[in-house]
């Protein structure tokens, strides 16, 4: 395995895939240390490499947060990276590359954190046409790349549900780092919360078993009211049994 002090080098590159390499080898270090003093250590060299991502993007992120760099400009910007380094990028730039490095244990039937891919949020942001007029709502958010990134490239009224605390207190610090004031997240538990109204509802299946059974009945029974407009609509990222849920279509 690299050593530990060859990684910090690998921080101030100009290029997004370093700090991912380096990334990744830090959470193989912590997942194998024992010692508590080592954790510590190495959490701190995370701390560093979380710092100069956010260095590296200063310019962009504040052109964002300025009003600046947003809509069909800013996805310009993240369409010209290279496809295999494309989310890594988006998500340094939108500060949330670097989820926490203690394995996340939330219970039975609730998935751990996987973030939703940059082209599949586009995608369902152009299937659905949802525009600054719109309501995105979306539930297990993680550390809000969908909410963050429909804000961003549709103007649209966008919130995010993530039971996680951590998590959720990121995606907030980020969305007010970037100056987005039409973006909302809370914490709560998509089986018990009151969910916010929305036009378009995205999901990246965050459950399984009954934990899914149970927010899909509570979507479609209250859909109608969720979804005011006509044209509202559910995206899933990920596989549902159409039989048990005919009320949905496969777009």
């Amino acid at each position: 395995m690299v050593p530990l002090d060859t990684l910090a080098a690998l921080f101030e590159s100009d290029q997004s895939r370093d700090r991912a390499f380096a990334d990744g080898l830090i959470r193989m270090h912590f997942a194998r240390a024992t010692d508590a003093s080592e954790r510590r250590e190495i959490a701190a060299l995370f701390t560093r490499l979380r710092d100069a991502a956010l260095r590296a993007h200063a310019d962009l992120r504040a052109s964002i947060a300025a009003g600046s760099m947003r809509g069909a400009v800013l996805r310009a910007r993240f369409d010209e990276v290279p496809a295999a380094e494309r989310d890594h990028f988006v998500e340094e730039v939108l500060g949330i590359a670097y989820p926490p490095l203690d394995e996340r244990r939330l219970g039975p039937e609730l998935v751990a954190y996987q973030p939703s891919g940059y082209d599949e949020i586009v995608q369902a942001l152009d299937v659905t046409n949802i525009d600054a007029g719109g309501r995105f709502l979306d539930i297990g958010s993680g550390m809000g790349k969908a909410v963050l990134l429909a804000a961003l490239l549709t103007g649209a009224s966008s919130s995010g549900l993530e039971l996680d605390a951590e998590l959720h207190e990121i995606a907030k610090a980020q969305s007010e780092a970037l100056g987005l004031e039409r973006v909302q997240f809370r914490r709560g538990d998509a089986r018990e919360e009151t969910l916010d109204e929305a036009d378009v509802i995205f999901m990246y299946l965050p459950f399984t078993g009954e934990a899914l059974a149970t927010v899909m009945t509570r979507l479609l029974t209250n859909a109608r009211v969720w979804t005011a407009r006509p044209a509202g609509r559910f995206l899933c990222g990920g596989a549902l049994d159409l039989v048990r849920y005919p009320e949905l279509e496969v777009a």
